[in-house]
């Protein structure tokens, strides 16, 4: 069998597995892209984890990520962001508490800005034995 062969018999075994994982090509070549922006972890009584950056042009959706060692630990979550559009430049920042694993979308200031800076920290309030932390910003260009 040649190689062409056996790549569209691999593509074609893998379908069945890859549709019930709910991966797909995009729908069109507009499809919006998934980006890290950063991530950072921490250890020991009472953790925090800092972590920020840059995102590229144009995201659309950006989100906060914490997890824990024990799933279901308290933390208290604040982040801070600062985006431009043409010549203007917005800011939002917030906090709140939450159990991990926490998955939260943080409100930009604009509608698909031309680019934001964003930091995000969280401090494990009860580490009862979990004494581990990573957050993790995410967004979608």
């Amino acid at each position: 069998m040649n190689a062409t062969r056996r790549i569209a018999a691999a593509i074609i075994a893998a379908a069945p597995l890859l549709a019930l994982v709910g991966i797909s090509a995009p729908a069109s070549a507009n499809a919006l892209h998934p980006h890290l922006l950063s991530r950072c972890t921490a250890r020991g009584d009472f953790a925090t984890c800092v972590t920020g950056g840059t995102t590229r042009a144009h995201p659309t959706d950006i989100r906060v990520h914490v997890l824990s060692l024990h799933p279901g630990q308290s933390v208290i979550v604040a982040w801070d962001m600062v985006c431009a559009k043409g010549s203007g430049a917005g800011s939002r920042s917030g906090q709140f508490n939450a159990t991990t694993t926490v998955n939260r979308r943080v409100p930009q200031p604009y509608a698909r800005p031309d680019y934001c800076i964003v930091s995000a920290d969280a401090q494990l309030n009860n580490p009862g034995g979990g004494r581990f932390i990573e957050v993790e910003i995410t967004y979608w260009d």
